[in-house]
């Protein structure tokens, strides 16, 4: 899933949570499990100058959020210095940042850290 802003993420970061509530309370849990599995996110990657909301504003809401949402690993893309984004990343509870430009094999490595290699 992707959105264009920062905004629009978090209508969907949030919708997919409620989703998520709603089916672990509800009586059929067993049954609904494979609708949990396909709609659980595993990682958020997100730029840190959105339109609307920067990537660390979304990332402190993120995390303002009930888990297991709220537990997710945010990964922040950045052109900002790296002691600038270390500490902030350390401040807002963002797991780790890749900087600008971006490297694949830099972004792999992240998501493999962070979401193993399946």
């Amino acid at each position: 899933m992707s959105a264009t802003n920062g905004l629009e993420a978090l209508k969907l970061i949030d919708s997919k949570s409620k989703l998520l509530s709603d089916t672990c309370s509800s009586s059929s849990f067993y049954s609904d499990v494979d609708q949990i599995k396909s709609h659980k996110i595993s990682l958020i990657l997100t730029e840190y100058n959105l339109p609307m909301m920067s990537g660390f504003d979304v990332s402190q809401a993120i995390r303002a959020m009930k888990p297991p949402i709220s537990n997710i690993p945010i990964i922040v893309l950045t052109a900002l210095p790296v002691e600038e984004i270390r500490n902030k990343c350390i401040e807002l509870g963002i797991n780790d940042y890749v900087a600008k430009p971006l490297k694949t094999e830099e972004l792999e490595k992240v998501l493999i850290k962070w979401i193993g290699e399946n």
